[in-house]
């Protein structure tokens, strides 16, 4: 069925509400399917859950799936970070709540968050300029990514921070050795890529003769979600981490 003009409106009405944007209409936020999917303990990356719930919406109205998926991008709502194609950092705290709820509903789940941090982010940027460390930065996640994907566990990717990304990962397998072992390998895979393009002898602008800190990497942080704590809390264990070895 074609949607009409004014299911149009209000499905880029109910699009933007979704996103974050504000809205006078008093759409409601949380829906019964918000609310039978937090007590499920449900998990799903937050663009996902987002998506889906706009599909189910249009459903409802009468609008196909295909129909429904054009507009929800004509809307602006399926958005990504321009240089990872990560999810953008927005989408961080509410997959890192619903993780929490899911273990906490079902403790044969296992879920982590990864924070990781682009070592020398400054010095690509002064070799290479803006475009050209984007491009290096674009690399170093996307090698990271497949590293967590090949895992095999549920997860999702986030950028939020100038030269931070983060990953939930979650699954009844999941195990923080792992994930920290597959991370210890797409460091060497970016150490290798690094010095491919020339770039292991770049100085850091922050340690100025400290040849340790030259060329470029990824620091990472792993933390256990166990259905317990906060989001912040979450955050804060795997911060601790990364900032723990960047004073080494």
């Amino acid at each position: 069925m074609t949607p009409t003009p004014s299911k149009i409106f209000w499905l880029l009405v109910l699009a933007a509400s979704l996103s974050g944007c504000p809205s006078t209409t008093g759409l409601k936020q949380a829906t019964d399917a918000d609310a039978a999917q937090t007590s499920a303990g449900t998990f799903v990356c937050e663009s996902v859950f987002r998506e889906e719930k706009f599909i189910l919406e249009a459903a409802k109205m009468g609008v196909s799936r295909p129909d429904a998926m054009t507009l929800y991008t004509f809307s602006g709502a399926k958005t990504s970070d321009v240089v990872t194609g990560f999810a953008p950092a927005g989408d961080r705290g509410p997959t890192v709540e619903r993780a929490i709820k899911a273990v906490a509903a079902d403790p044969q789940l296992k879920a982590f968050y990864v924070e990781v941090d682009i070592q020398n982010l400054g010095g690509l940027n002064n070799k290479l300029g803006h475009s050209g460390a984007d491009e290096v930065f674009r690399e170093m996640t996307t090698i990271t990514e497949r590293h967590i994907q090949n895992l095999g566990s549920d997860s999702c990717s986030f950028r939020h921070g100038g030269d931070e990304f983060s990953f939930v990962v979650m699954g009844p397998n999941a195990a923080k050795i792992d994930i920290e072992a597959t991370l210890a390998q797409a460091n060497a895979e970016i150490k290798g890529y690094i010095a491919q393009r020339g770039l292991s002898g770049i100085p850091h602008p922050k340690h100025p003769g400290d040849h340790s800190k030259y060329g470029a990497g990824i620091i990472f942080g792993v933390s256990r979600i166990d259905g317990q704590e906060t989001a912040k809390e979450v955050y804060g264990a795997a911060d601790k981490i990364v900032e723990a070895k960047k004073s080494q």
